[in-house]
C-alpha cells in the first residue's frame, strides 16, 4: 500500500498545527497509509488518535536517528512527501528518502530538494499556511484558501479576547478521538487523585514554555489559580519534561492545587485537557492541546503575536495581551531573556485582567 509522509521535525506546538494538513491528507488520499516524521517522544499521540498509521521518530543532535529513519522508509514505496519543516537538515534528510513527489515551501536553496514549492503566505494561519502545500495537487484546497482570505478575520479578538473559529475544512479538533481512548482516564484516576474533573471543575495552570519570554509571570499564575481555588474550582498545575521544577513552585503557592507537571505523557495529558472547565497558559503547546481537545481556553501572549499566524486554532480560544507595546513582538518564537530587560509585555499583565476573561468563560 502506497504512503503518504508529513516531515515535521519542530516543537510540539508547531507540530500540533499540523493536524489539518494530516486530516487533509487523510481525505485527499483515502487509499493511501500516512507516516509522520517528528521528535522523539510526540509520535505516540498522533498513533493512538489514529491520525496517523507510522511514526518515524528522531532525536535532536543524533544524526544516526536521521539515518535509521531513511532506512526503514526504503521498505514502504512513498508518494507525496509533504515538508512544512524548512531546516536545511530536514531537507538533507528528505535527500535520502526515495518518494514520487516532495513537496514544500519555496526557499532560494531547496529547489535541489523538493520539486515541488508553495509561495509561503505569511498572512495566513499557520494551520491555514501548512494546508496550502496541497494546493498544486487539489484545486478545491487553493478556492477554500482563497476564500478564508477574504473573508475571515482570525486576528481580531472580540472584546473579550475570543477569536474566530477556524473553518470546518482546517479543524485540528481530535476531542472524539481523545475521549474514545479505551482505558486512559481509568489509568490516570488510578495512579492519581483527580477531583474537579467529572464535576466539570478542574482547571489547568501550565506556566512553562520552551521560551522564557513567552511564560507569564509565576506570580500571575499564581493569583490566578488561588482565586479560582476559592470560587471552588480544582486548581492542577501542569507542564511537559523540564517545567517540574516552575510548576511545583506554582503549585506550593496555591492552596489546595494539585502539580501533575512531568508525571503524563502527551496522551494522558490530553485526557485530562479534555475534561478540564478552562487551560491557561502562554503561546506553547499547552495552549494548542486544549484546542485539539475543544477546550475552552486563555492563552497570555508577551513577546509573540498573534498575527504571526501561531494562533490557538480553534473555536474556544481566548487570548490576553498587551496592546500597544512598541517592543512588541520582539522575535518571531521569544527569546531566554527580554531583549531591553524589562519584560513588561508580560508584567504588566495582572492576574485580575486574566481571571475576568475566565470569569465570562466559566459564568
Amino acid at each position: 500500500m502506497p504512503l503518504n509522509l508529513v516531515v515535521q521535525t519542530a516543537f510540539l506546538g508547531d507540530l500540533l498545527l499540523s493536524i489539518p494538513l494530516l486530516k487533509k491528507c487523510r481525505e485527499m488520499w483515502p487509499e493511501h497509509q500516512l507516516g509522520l516524521v517528528c521528535r522523539k517522544g510526540f509520535g505516540d499521540f498522533f498513533l493512538k488518535t489514529g491520525l496517523v498509521h507510522h511514526v518515524f521518530e528522531i532525536e535532536k543532535g543524533k544524526a544516526d536517528t536521521y539515518q535509521k529513519i531513511a532506512e526503514n522508509l526504503k521498505s514502504f514505496e512513498v508518494d507525496h512527501l509533504i515538508s512544512p519543516h524548512e531546516s536545511l537538515r530536514t531537507a538533507f534528510l528528505v535527500s535520502k528518502i526515495k518518494a514520487r513527489q516532495k513537496i514544500s515551501f519555496a526557499k532560494p536553496w531547496n529547489f535541489i530538494f523538493y520539486n515541488s514549492r508553495v509561495e509561503k503566505d505569511l498572512k495566513l494561519p499557520d494551520p491555514i499556511r501548512q494546508i496550502s502545500l496541497l494546493k498544486n495537487i487539489n484545486p478545491h484546497v487553493t478556492k477554500d484558501i482563497e476564500t478564508f482570505r477574504t473573508q475571515e478575520k482570525p486576528y481580531l479578538p472580540d472584546a473579550h479576547g475570543k477569536l474566530s473559529a477556524p473553518p470546518v475544512w482546517a479543524s485540528m479538533s481530535l476531542r472524539s478521538q481523545v475521549l474514545s481512548l479505551p482505558g486512559v482516564y481509568d489509568s490516570l484516576k488510578a495512579r492519581f487523585p483527580l477531583p474537579g474533573f467529572d464535576e466539570g471543575k478542574a482547571v489547568l495552570l501550565f506556566p512553562g514554555s520552551v521560551w522564557a519570554t513567552k511564560r507569564w509571570t509565576a506570580e500571575g499564575f499564581i493569583n490566578a489559580g488561588i482565586a479560582l481555588q476559592e470560587k471552588g474550582y480544582q486548581v492542577y498545575v501542569m507542564g511537559g519534561p523540564g517545567e517540574e521544577v516552575l510548576a511545583e513552585s506554582v503549585a506550593k503557592e496555591i492552596p489546595g492545587s494539585i502539580c501533575l507537571a512531568g508525571k503524563t505523557k502527551v496522551i494522558e495529558s490530553t485526557q485530562l485537557i479534555a475534561r478540564a472547565a478552562l487551560v491557561i497558559g502562554n503561546d506553547s503547546a499547552s495552549t494548542h492541546l486544549a484546542a485539539v481537545c475543544e477546550t475552552p481556553l486563555i492563552a497570555v501572549f508577551g513577546p509573540t503575536i498573534i498575527e504571526f499566524g501561531f494562533r490557538p486554532w480553534s473555536a474556544e480560544s481566548y487570548i490576553v495581551h498587551q496592546a500597544g507595546l512598541k517592543c512588541r513582538p520582539c522575535g518571531k518564537h521569544g527569546h531566554h531573556h527580554c531583549p531591553i530587560g524589562t519584560h513588561v509585555c508580560m508584567k504588566n499583565i495582572s492576574a485580575e485582567e486574566v481571571l475576568k476573561t475566565a470569569g465570562f468563560i466559566l459564568r
